[in-house]
């Protein structure tokens, strides 16, 4: 995957102006590359799992620790649907604890996922607009709830992957970091198949591997793994100097250093 961390498009910002996620977000002038690299994936998962005569098709997103680029992925893989065979996308942000979905979109995580699971509000009311793209929806993550694994595996999660199929041709799912939280594993059993992303020189082999068997024996189709940033002249450094965060949720943490 080319570099979509870096120069996405040619944004010239001032000193200190911050990057926001919007700048992540694919557009029609993003580098060739970048976009590229996001068709080829798309075709990709259309070969590995063919459109359905009835009803669409469902693919979750995840990582093995945070900062992989694992959203970023999601999202424009939807708008890569979106865009190329003018396909109807919905992007459902199932990272209750700390989604990052509705930033794309410059909206709001609130009403949304967390308050439609526990019968708080309708369908219609969590199901958001992303803007210039007509045929792509998005459904933000909602409040946090002290139960996010419970809800995502109910039944009423079921029923709205169900509902979903029956309106959108492709339904991507955006799942919490699979090795830090549970959550990803309650989404799962819905999909098609899963695609997993790794971030180069931040990345583990001993964690993707880790993902990838976790993934396999919960019988789940793993579609293939997306290097993220792919950084080709640093790859003979082999003296890694970050790591992982810490903290990613309240009350959730990993106490491995790398």
């Amino acid at each position: 995957m080319a570099k979509p961390f870096k120069n996405l498009k040619n944004i010239k910002k001032k000193v200190g102006e911050k990057e926001t996620r919007k700048d992540f977000l694919m557009e029609v002038d993003s580098q060739f590359n970048f976009v590229e690299s996001f068709r080829k994936l798309k075709s990709s998962i259309s070969v590995s799992i063919p459109k359905k005569t009835q009803g669409g098709v469902s693919v979750m997103v995840t990582s093995s620790y945070p900062e992989d680029g694992k959203t970023t992925v999601a999202v424009n893989l939807a708008k890569t649907f979106a865009m190329a065979s003018k396909s109807k996308v919905i992007v459902v942000d199932t990272d209750i604890r700390k989604g990052r979905v509705a930033r794309f979109f410059q909206g709001s995580s609130k009403i949304g996922l967390s308050e439609y699971l526990s019968g708080q509000v309708d369908l219609e009311n969590v199901i958001k607009k992303s803007g210039n793209e007509e045929s792509l929806d998005y459904i933000s993550c909602g409040i946090a709830s002290p139960k996010p694994y419970e809800l995502l595996e109910s039944e009423a999660m079921k029923e709205l992957d169900k509902k979903l199929r029956e309106r959108y041709d492709y339904v991507i799912y955006d799942t919490p970091p699979l090795l830090l939280v549970s959550d990803a594993l309650a989404v799962a059993p819905v999909t098609d198949g899963a695609v997993v992303v790794c971030r180069h020189l931040r990345s583990y082999m001993s964690d993707l591997t880790k993902t990838v068997k976790t993934l396999k024996f919960s019988k789940i189709n793993v579609l293939g793994v997306v290097v993220n940033d792919y950084q080709p002249e640093a790859s003979k450094d082999l003296g890694y100097k970050k790591y992982y965060k810490e903290e990613y949720y309240s009350y959730g943490k990993t106490d491995e250093k790398k």
